[in-house]
């Protein structure tokens, strides 16, 4: 009899447990898996094509309608990996802050440096431009034309162009990780939560207001990574759904985006941190949101087909998992690479009418000098962190 009580009162525990665990497993987002990893890598280095790359305006359209949904990809993936109640709001913003904010400002002001050192003496720069030019990145361009602040165009601005990129997804996360937990519990609160977000940034587009900081564009882009905690949620992007769904699904995802993308041409595409435009307003913003859903999807699962690729695999793994050095870094050295082959960097090929083809090999010499750059700046901190080790062990 002793023993029959025992069996159910353990019994009754393990299934408590069960539930227990199978409840977690329901809050908890999917593992991190290499495909994701392989995305991001494609992703980084489409951003460095296009930021290096002179093409025709049509070949230009042509690969945005293609890609487009590239940037708001970046902020979906940010959301996909949440962990809902891992951290208190207080920690997780910490642990960001560390992760964000101060490699934004240590990147953004050495890199500010290095590059005014060739405009200062190059094109007669002054420190007063190159000041203006940081408080330009700080505040958002548009932001700095409202209030009158003028900034030298091209040349300096364009070496930390990219780090607006930075900023909003410190900004949105702000946002993203007060509401994200709550969010999730249920269906209705998530659907009136990311609504209510997407208003937000509308209601500024539709009055053309920008504010500083990206305070007008954050809401919307933590609508996004609100979008791509759901999916982790529900393990969307895994391969746990049957193959013949998660083709149909994507092939179905991706025609819309493509449909889209040629019905609005263009509008939607977030770059430069704008959100919104002159053709359809505040229209852009919700379609933002629509990008990066139907075109996260389908990407993902096919970056899927290439975790088996050997080298190529590991290679954009590594470019993936360090893709924010190289969206930091990418900038000045295509300027210093430029200027050894005696070519302008940036000239961006939204407005270009010819193809420059040696863009190519410069911009296969850029991602191989920021490699480069990324193994030294590594290896460093790995020999600082022996030597403090050593030290304290003879300390001790």
């Amino acid at each position: 009899m002793e023993e029959q009580l025992n069996k159910d009162i353990n019994s009754g525990t393990d299934e408590k447990a069960e539930q227990e665990v199978k409840k977690e497993e329901v809050k908890a987002p999917g593992l991190r898996m290499p495909e994701q990893d392989i995305a991001k890598g494609i992703a980084i280095i489409l951003v460095l094509a296009l930021h290096t790359l002179t093409l025709n305006r049509g070949i230009y359209n042509a690969l945005g309608g293609i890609f487009g949904f590239i940037m708001p990809f970046f902020f979906f993936m940010a959301g996909y990996n949440h962990r809902p109640y891992r951290y208190t709001y207080k920690e997780i913003i910490k642990k960001r802050f560390r992760q964000i904010v101060i490699p934004f400002f240590t990147y953004s002001i050495a890199i500010l440096v290095i590059a005014a050192v060739y405009y200062m003496a190059a094109q007669g720069y002054t420190i007063k431009d190159v000041l203006l030019t940081y408080l330009n990145l700080l505040l958002h361009k548009p932001f700095c034309r409202l209030v009158g602040i003028e900034v030298v165009s091209g040349g300096l601005s364009s070496c930390i162009m990219s780090f607006w990129f930075i900023q909003l997804l410190f900004v949105a996360s702000l946002i993203f990780y007060a509401v994200v937990d709550y969010a999730l519990e249920k269906g209705s609160r998530l659907i009136s939560i990311t609504a209510g977000l997407l208003i937000v940034t509308m209601i500024f587009a539709h009055f053309n207001l920008y504010l500083p900081f990206y305070l007008a564009e954050a809401p919307a882009v933590a609508a996004i990574m609100l979008a791509g905690a759901f999916f982790g949620q529900k393990q969307l992007l895994s391969n746990r759904t049957k193959l013949m769904f998660i083709i149909i699904n994507s092939i179905v995802a991706y025609a819309l985006f493509i449909v889209l993308a040629l019905l609005f041409q263009g509008s939607g595409f977030m770059a430069g941190g704008s959100l919104w435009d002159k053709k359809i307003y505040e229209w852009a913003v919700p379609l933002s949101f629509v990008f990066a859903i139907v075109g996260t999807y389908p990407f993902v699962h096919v970056c899927r087909l290439l975790t088996r690729t050997g080298i190529v695999c590991k290679a954009l793994v590594w470019c993936g998992n360090r893709s924010m050095i190289l969206l930091f870094i990418h900038g000045v050295v295509q300027l210093y690479v430029c200027r050894v082959f005696n070519m302008e960097p940036f000239r961006m090929s939204i407005f270009s009418q010819v193809n420059d083809f040696r863009t190519f090999y410069i911009l296969a010499i850029e991602i191989a000098v920021s490699v480069l750059i990324i193994i030294l700046i590594e290896l460093f901190k790995k020999t600082r962190a022996k030597l403090k080790a050593k030290k304290a062990d003879n300390a001790s």
